[in-house]
């Protein structure tokens, strides 16, 4: 245990988790930091285990579990769910290593979950689009998942780049993944819509950050010692689209140096300008 750092049981998370909302039978899809809590008996299975109890049997679950599985990636490697490590923290790669957990096969932008519905909410991944509706990440916001920080904050915040795909923003990429074929072999595959490049929501302070705290649909509280915050994930998506069509650019930074950015402002300006894409 690291000196001074509160300690933090499985029982306190509970606690802590239902009274910041969380809630029996809820869908909830989590980022989070393990150091944030303080010092956790247990680890990050003591974390998975608080979630679970909360939610209870009816409930769900999911984590992102991205990966370093980019082709042109210095660190790629081919992606196998049932082998791949998550690069988003140590809760998340616990998450989907459990047994009674099911880990999607998109080959970037994983997700695992665990509870009812698990297998339906990963299933069929690999054969869409990034972030697109008819896969994980619109049956969870279909689903009424409320999206939870746990010690992080929206710069982790996947489901934005849920909502570019939605929209179908023209600077989200065609790209390469490596993924592990028949007999170990490594093949490539196409990976469509994917994040590639600046976001604002990126940093301390965005434009999105702001439209979210004046809209009045995020919950804050402590869970051991970490800052948290969650927002009920339909909401969330309907203040951001309507913030788009306010500003097309809401997404992207104002940095007149930032050479993806630039590129895409007026492209982005016109596609919402013109084609008002509805989701």
């Amino acid at each position: 245990m690291a000196e001074g750092k509160l300690i933090v049981t499985r029982e306190r998370i509970a606690h802590d988790l239902s009274a910041i909302g969380l809630q029996q039978g809820d869908v909830v899809f989590f980022h989070s930091s393990l150091k944030s809590l303080g010092w956790v008996e247990g680890g990050p299975d003591a974390v998975i285990g608080a979630f679970l109890d909360v939610v209870g049997a009816d409930g769900l679950v999911v984590v992102p579990t991205l990966t370093f599985t980019f082709a042109e990636h210095a660190r790629a490697h081919a992606f196998d769910p049932k082998e791949t490590p998550s690069r988003v923290g140590a809760i998340a790669d616990r998450l989907w290593r459990r047994p009674n957990a099911h880990r999607s096969a998109h080959p970037t932008h994983c997700v695992a979950a665990i509870g009812r519905r698990a297998a339906e909410l990963v299933e069929g991944h690999e054969r869409t689009s990034t972030f697109g509706k008819d896969g994980p990440y619109g049956r969870y916001v279909a689903w009424g998942a409320k999206i939870l920080f746990l010690g992080v904050t929206n710069r982790s915040n996947t489901t934005l780049h849920a909502v570019e795909d939605w929209l179908d923003m023209p600077y989200l990429q065609t790209d390469q993944a490596l993924v592990k074929g028949p007999e170990g072999r490594t093949r490539i595959v196409e990976v469509t819509k994917s994040p590639i490049g600046d976001r604002d929501f990126y940093s301390k302070g965005s434009k999105v950050e702001r439209l979210l705290e004046r809209s009045g649909i995020i919950r804050r509280g402590k869970v051991g010692a970490a800052d948290s915050l969650w927002m009920p994930s339909q909401e969330m998506v309907d203040v951001v689209v309507k913030g788009i069509y306010q500003e097309p650019t809401l997404l992207l930074c104002d940095d007149e140096g930032c050479a993806f950015c630039s590129k895409y402002r007026q492209p982005t300006i016109d596609h919402i300008r013109n084609n008002r894409p509805q989701i």
